[in-house]
């Protein structure tokens, strides 16, 4: 038989471990919260858009991302031929569509020109017609779309890998000629 003093010993222990295995559980908790929430996403320097026409489909990396004020290096300016009657398609990942992003839209005529602002989370897609009804009466030609620019105001760092506010342009030719600089 087992003494009333070595029973409330063995009790004792197994509480006591149970306590010890649940604080051990909740700190690998928070500490793996904190991590997960606190770690780095990618430079928005690095951060791509897909477009899409049919069964062609490219990557768009930014044609700017720099910060507000500042001379930036421009990049190249893709290009994805976009027909008058296809549709562009654009995906816009979470980094970017998390926060306020708009949409520039600019036709061979400067009366069709398009901007739409979007909050965060308020879309994740966006398509746009190759050509739109004419604005003017009496003109049968629609205008054709040229350019399609996404910009948005994101957090990177700086050369300091301070972090700072980048503007982020992602540009791209819908005439079907890549544009480098």
């Amino acid at each position: 038989m087992v003494s009333p003093k070595k029973a409330k010993k063995k009790s004792l222990l197994r509480v006591l471990t149970l306590i010890i295995a649940v604080v051990i559980v909740v700190v690998a908790s928070v500490l793996v919260q904190t991590w997960w929430n606190n770690r780095p996403g990618p430079e928005p320097a690095e951060i791509s858009l897909t477009a899409r026409v049919g069964e062609q489909e490219i990557e768009l990396l930014p044609y700017l991302a720099c910060e507000p004020g500042t001379e930036c290096e421009e990049g190249d300016i893709p290009a994805l031929e976009v027909g008058p009657g296809e549709t562009l398609e654009l995906e816009i990942p979470e980094e970017v569509h998390r926060g306020e992003w708009s949409l520039l839209s600019i036709y061979d005529d400067p009366a069709a020109n398009d901007q739409i602002l979007h909050a965060g989370y308020d879309a994740d897609s966006a398509e746009i017609p190759g050509s739109v009804d004419p604005v003017e009466e009496g003109n049968a030609e629609r205008p054709r779309l040229v350019v399609v620019e996404v910009s948005a105001v994101m957090i990177g760092t700086d050369a300091d890998g301070e972090e700072t506010p980048l503007s982020v342009v992602w540009s791209l030719n819908t005439q079907g000629e890549a544009v480098e600089n």
